[in-house]
């Protein structure tokens, strides 16, 4: 009996090493390219045109946001190195897919706040140069079908140069990235049903050797979803300054983290009556945010979203 209990422990052991991560992100090779948006979310079409695809035969799962730029990149010509790597770039901006795209040597995404403000110091209400990353996500993905969802990514901040010899207003002027996910009530029985927060990792803000926490409704512009926001603090992930130059890793389990986000969104008022059974990430995105006059670039690999479902 011992024996073919210790055989039957050996052989579960084994079945839970072979079997495979199920990973929740899509084409992380961009070999797909990217869809182009326009330069406000209200603009029609959308979609301006495809970029930077390797392989054609598949329409493209992530989209390339440019919102609030003056520096619409649909005019740029798309190089092609001898190493395979893809880039575009314009006054404004530029995107850098190099081999193996976020799964591989990484994406360079950066903005030049210099050129994009042009001597200008933005106002409260007035836009910004957005240059981000999105993908949706499955309709079948919802948290409570997984015992852990890892999310992994790895970045180095290029730069991120005041571009200016004006004073900024820190409360006001920034260059920032946060990886954010919508998470959205999908019950349709729930009061709360669809209503949705944005729920942030933080990677990086000039401002600060590590980003803060930032716990707000999502405003200051004509087209802001008015979501609530829960990011939550650097020094949950980081023990070094995350702009110096060097590579950081960010990691998490997103089962705990949005149980806390949607504590947190409670707490304020939004989605009182939600539980996480409710709860379906419904979107991703990852980059730039620059409110002020900075030239800004960071490199972005190792993106992965690994799942491991209850009971297995």
């Amino acid at each position: 009996m011992n024996r073919l209990i210790r055989t039957a422990v050996i052989l579960a052991l084994t079945i839970c090493l072979l079997a495979p991560a199920e990973e929740l992100f899509r084409d992380l090779a961009l070999q797909q390219g990217l869809n182009l948006s326009a330069v406000t979310s209200r603009s029609r079409p959308l979609i301006l045109k495809t970029i930077l695809q390797e392989d054609d035969t598949g329409k493209p799962i992530w989209r390339l946001a440019q919102w609030g730029t003056k520096y619409d990149l649909s005019a740029a010509e798309m190089v092609v190195r001898e190493d395979g790597t893809r880039l575009m770039k314009n006054a404004g901006k530029a995107i850098t897919i190099h081999p193996g795209g976020l799964s591989g040597d990484g994406v360079t995404l950066a903005v030049y706040g210099g050129v994009e403000y042009g001597g200008h110091l933005r106002k409260q209400g007035e836009p910004w140069p957005h240059l981000l990353v999105e993908q949706g996500l499955s309709s079948d993905f919802r948290l409570a079908d997984y015992a852990r969802v890892d999310f992994s990514l790895d970045f180095k901040v290029e730069r991120c140069d005041v571009a200016t010899t004006e004073a900024v207003d820190r409360s006001l002027h920034t260059g920032q990235v946060t990886a954010y996910f919508s998470i959205r009530n999908d019950n349709r029985e729930s009061a709360d049903f669809n209503d949705a927060i944005w729920f942030g990792l933080p990677l990086y803000d000039v401002r600060h050797d590590l980003p803060g926490g930032h716990q707000a409704v999502d405003g200051g512009k004509d087209d802001a979803t008015g979501m609530f926001i829960c990011t939550l603090p650097g020094k949950r992930f980081y023990d070094t300054p995350t702009g110096d130059g060097a590579w950081h890793e960010l990691r998490g389990d997103l089962v705990p983290l949005v149980k806390e986000a949607l504590a947190a969104s409670q707490a304020k008022g939004f989605m009182k009556d939600t539980v996480l059974e409710d709860l379906r990430p419904t979107s991703f995105n990852l980059g730039w945010e620059v409110t002020g006059p900075y030239d800004c670039e960071i490199t972005l690999k190792g993106l992965s979203l690994d799942g491991e479902r209850a009971g297995e």
